[in-house]
């Protein structure tokens, strides 16, 4: 079996919330948005492959993003704040995990985006960052995540055809 017919790494809905945020903590945003969602998705190595984007591409967009809007406020500061450090996300997070009071948010897309992620699954907490990725795919600007696929130069309906060739994976777990 070829790396490329396996099938995809299946995550807990919450762990990618959770790893989302913890870039929106990183970043310093008081929000999980979209945007988060994108950069926890290209921890996996088939949505940069996909999407032709590594993270740190992304994150220094996204900096990039985040200076021009300080720019036109007539916002610029002499100093930026160095991001925080990323801190571990379990694979498997038990309620405990995500209840927990240092997590941020989810912006209604957001939660949309992992609500019609998780829809068409049996088990409505397994998701293919995949599934995820085709939700983020039909966002369109002025959305954040759709703002920083334009940035970063990713042609959209290329990718959301590549996902749609691919063989149809339901997420279907044994108990």
């Amino acid at each position: 079996m070829t790396a490329e017919s396996a099938p995809p790494e299946v995550h807990h809905a919450w762990a990618i919330y959770l790893q989302a945020s913890e870039e929106a903590r990183r970043r310093g945003d008081r929000r999980t948005g979209t945007d988060h969602l994108l950069l926890a998705l290209l921890e996996d190595p088939s949505i940069e492959v996909a999407l032709g984007v590594t993270l740190q591409q992304a994150r220094q967009v996204q900096e990039s993003l985040d200076h021009e809007a300080l720019v036109a406020l007539g916002m610029v500061f002499g100093t930026d704040a160095p991001a925080l450090p990323m801190r571990a996300v379990p694979k498997k997070p038990r309620l405990r995990d995500v209840a927990t009071k240092d997590h941020f948010r989810l912006t209604p897309a957001a939660k949309k985006v992992l609500e019609d992620a998780v829809r068409p699954n049996r088990r409505k907490l397994q998701v293919t960052a995949q599934q995820v990725l085709a939700q983020i795919l039909t966002l369109q600007p002025p959305d954040p995540a759709a703002v920083l696929l334009g940035a970063l130069g990713v042609n959209t309906p290329e990718v959301r055809r590549g996902l749609d060739a691919a063989p149809p994976f339901n997420v279907h777990l044994r108990g």
